[in-house]
């Protein structure tokens, strides 16, 4: 097993400037299966949506008869265009039995979208979360959910169908395409067919529409309207095992063993060289070396975060290069810059990954995710992103789903209490509201104006408690803050309050790592955080995985101080660059490098999180879903308490 590391020197390149593209049709037409295409080469800057606009057709459309186009359309790539019938496309969709997936095109806003499927714009959010915190992005896939009542929708008119049985490798796309059947048609026969992974399986009985069948109820000429045709003579020749929506679900294990794999790192190396000693407390090595007066070598503090997840990572490889697996590793130093990225993935060997982890900035994060989307790898972000980056992207996996999707098992969480009040307190000086908004919004449709007050204060004029708290009830405080000064000041207040009124706090999970506030005040306040990551140093997993760090690096993780600055989530590099490579090699190593579609169904304990990955619709990349919500106990104990999904 090769570990190699790559510190890169930053270039200067020419930004390209890219203008409107105007796409010219093609007039090239085939007839395949009775049915017209245009034969259209892609050209330099076109994109699937511009392509479905040249030829007034739907994405889905050109999708379904090009299933590789969902990833990505390239550069001298051929689609089949289906004629138009002259009809001109309302609305780009994909529907289930209880759904309907709408692409949305350039104009098309959240307004539109709630008039066009009359649906409520809190519905509209609860479904689509996204929503809430980012602007409406022309070909973003949006879940409507159809309307239960009768009157919402005329009923539904059974469709003539016949009985098939799934053989082996074959697809749900693969099987429609072979019988000539529209995918939302099989949906609505075969309820129990979860679009957002369409999977079957082998030996599996699925309907399929009959050809040009109408719905049974309206006028039809069939020989036998109540029979139905059991047909398993396929021929497999015939089928494609690609799958629009997913792989095929088999998940066979694979015998591959030698995988590439590539980490980029914020090492910041360079800035590990400085020409004078940082502190003058400081000796000089017969290597050129900084060391503190007691034996400590001087680390830089930005790289310390990264070179804690770095030793974490190697004691992964170590353990699975004794289950047999072989890998070269390629780290790369990207510090904190865009031109460095771009650079490294203009290196020819970064096409040729099986793996990419990092980096560990989430300004940097959509530069990787093109990059992999373009060429089909698997991208793994170990810090929280904006979910945006996830819609139709199917190769990027998301560790950590940061901090605003932890407002709804919160509210949910406080919500179960009884006889409680709710102060929402926000920090008047951050620039960024958007978690405290989505607790506003989140807690204003549960709880009636009497119960919830809310309240904007800066750490120079903070409102005394008794101004705000009930005394015949539980106060339960939320503050979305992240700013230590005020957040110590406004706990303090709390728990000075707590001989007269009845306090419980909530907050982030960041709060954990301000060496600065006092514990005193939060297991008083019985405080309470979400999470996805937690060390219980009573598993003997994690004592395991401290015995083998100290022996290799004769240190305690998180004994470096980073600043910081790569993400105020509550884990430990250490631990999570163990977790995140062993996880992510063990897939590989059960399924291979295309093991996307396998992840939901994979499981492995792992030092601080439950990996649970899935899909926000059918075309996005996957998140990490699991999460739990801890409190501290008035008796100094940390307490884990499950949320319930």
């Amino acid at each position: 097993m090769r570990i190699i590391v790559l510190c890169l020197m930053s270039v200067v390149v020419a930004q390209p400037v890219y203008s409107q593209v105007l796409v010219v049709p093609s007039k090239k037409k085939v007839v395949i299966d009775g049915k017209s295409y245009y034969l259209h080469t892609v050209k330099k800057d076109e994109t699937l949506y511009s392509i479905s606009r040249a030829y007034n057709v739907l994405q889905r459309d050109i999708v379904f008869h090009n299933p590789d186009a969902l990833e990505s359309v390239r550069l001298g790539q051929e689609l089949k265009i289906p004629v138009n019938t002259g009809e001109t496309p309302a609305v780009n969709i994909l529907q289930s039995a209880q759904f309907i997936y709408h692409i949305t095109e350039k104009g098309q806003t959240v307004f539109w979208l709630t008039q066009h499927y009359n649906i409520s714009k809190e519905d509209l959010f609860k479904h689509n979360p996204v929503l809430e915190h980012s602007e409406l992005q022309a070909g973003q896939v949006i879940t409507i959910p159809k309307k239960t009542d009768d009157t919402a929708q005329p009923a539904k008119l059974k469709i003539a169908h016949e009985v098939y049985t799934v053989k082996r490798g074959e697809t749900l796309f693969s099987i429609a395409k072979s019988y000539n059947a529209d995918l939302n048609e099989i949906y609505e026969l075969n309820p129990e067919i979860d679009p957002k992974d369409a999977r079957v399986k082998m030996g599996q009985q699925i309907k399929i529409p009959l050809p040009d069948a109408q719905p049974i109820g309206l006028p039809v000429e069939i020989s036998k309207a109540d029979t139905i045709i059991i047909r398993q003579d396929l021929k497999t020749q015939d089928l494609e095992t690609q799958d629009f929506l997913s792989q095929s679900s088999d998940c066979a294990e694979t015998s591959q063993r030698e995988f590439r794999i590539a980490m980029l790192l914020p090492l910041f190396l360079a800035d590990n060289a400085p020409a004078s000693p940082p502190d003058s407390g400081m000796v000089v090595n017969s290597e050129g070396r900084f060391k503190y007066r007691d034996g400590r070598y001087w680390i830089h503090p930005r790289s310390a975060d990264a070179l804690e997840f770095y030793q974490g990572a190697l004691l992964a490889i170590d353990s699975l290069k004794k289950q047999g697996l072989n890998a070269d590793v390629v780290i790369f130093d990207t510090m904190h810059d865009t031109l460095k990225i771009a650079q490294i993935l203009r290196n020819p060997d970064m096409k040729n990954m099986d793996l990419i982890i990092g980096p560990f900035y989430t300004d940097l994060v959509n530069q990787v995710a093109s990059f992999a989307r373009e060429n089909r790898i698997h991208y793994v972000s170990p810090i929280a992103i904006n979910e945006a980056s996830l819609i139709n992207n199917p190769y990027l996996m998301q560790v950590n789903t940061g901090e605003i999707n932890t407002v709804t098992p919160m509210v949910e969480h406080i919500s179960k209490q009884k006889n409680v009040h709710v102060t929402l307190i926000g920090n008047q000086l951050e620039t960024d509201q958007i978690v405290f908004n989505a607790y506003l919004n989140k807690l204003k449709t549960i709880f009636a104006d009497s119960s919830l007050t809310v309240l904007q204060m800066r750490y120079d004029d903070l409102q005394e408690p008794d101004r705000y708290l009930k005394t015949e009830r539980m106060n339960v405080v939320i503050i979305p803050a992240e700013n230590k000064r005020f957040v110590n000041l406004i706990a303090g207040k709390l728990y000075a309050a707590t001989h007269s009124f009845q306090v419980n706090l909530y907050g982030p999970a960041s709060w954990t790592k301000f060496v600065d506030l006092d514990m005193e005040y939060l297991h008083t306040l019985e405080f309470r955080y979400a999470s996805a990551f937690y060390i219980d140093y009573d598993n003997p997993q994690v004592q395991n995985f401290l015995q083998q760090y100290r022996k290799m690096y004769f240190t305690e993780p998180t004994m470096l101080t980073g600043i910081n600055e790569i993400s105020p989530q509550a884990y430990q590099f250490a631990f999570l660059g163990y977790d995140v490579t062993f996880f992510f090699m063990s897939v590989m190593k059960k399924y291979g490098k295309d093991f996307g579609d396998c992840i939901p169904f994979f499981r492995m304990p792992t030092q601080q999180s439950d990996f649970r990955f899935e899909k926000i619709n059918p075309f996005s990349g996957y998140k990490n879903t699991n999460l739990d919500i801890y409190k501290y106990g008035k008796d100094y104990s940390i307490m884990k308490e499950k949320v319930e999904n």
